[in-house]
C-alpha cells in the first residue's frame, strides 16, 4: 500500500468513526466535569490550529515541500495536540452515552491514531 492511500484510510477511519460518535449520541455532554473535558478538547485543538496557522497545514499526514514541523507554543509540550483533542472530545460522549457499539468504534478510532502517528514519525524523521 502507497503511502497516499495509507494515510487516506488513515482520515476515512478516523473521519468516519468522529461522525458515528457524534450522531449516535448527545453532542454536548449533561454532566459538569464532562463539560469541563469538552472545553478543554476544544481549547487544545484551537490552540493547536492557530500554531500551524503559519505552515501549510493539511489534513493528510504526508510531508509536503512548503512545510515545516511545529515545534512551539503546545507542540512544545504536546507531540499530537489535535489528536489528543478529538480522543478526549469523543472519549467524553462515549462517557456521556455509552454502549457496547459505540465503544468498539471509539476502540478502533483510538487504535488508527496509534498507527497514524507510528507512521507520520516515520515521514517526518525521512523529511526533517
Amino acid at each position: 500500500m502507497n503511502d497516499r492511500t495509507k494515510s487516506l484510510l488513515f482520515d476515512f477511519i478516523q473521519i468516519s468513526s468522529i461522525i458515528f460518535i457524534l450522531f449516535s449520541g448527545p453532542v454536548i455532554a449533561s454532566r459538569t466535569i464532562l463539560i469541563f473535558f469538552q472545553m478543554l478538547a476544544i481549547l487544545i485543538l484551537l490552540i493547536s490550529v492557530w500554531e500551524m496557522r503559519r505552515t501549510r497545514f493539511y489534513r493528510i499526514p504526508d510531508v509536503g515541500k512548503q512545510q515545516e514541523l511545529v515545534k512551539s507554543g503546545i507542540f512544545k509540550f504536546i507531540r499530537n495536540p489535535m489528536y489528543l483533542s478529538q480522543i478526549m472530545f469523543c472519549g467524553v460522549l462515549l462517557i456521556e452515552s455509552y454502549s457496547v457499539l459505540r465503544l468498539l468504534i471509539y476502540l478502533i478510532f483510538v487504535t488508527s491514531f496509534v498507527f497514524k502517528i507510528q507512521y507520520e514519525e516515520v515521514l517526518l524523521k525521512s523529511y526533517f
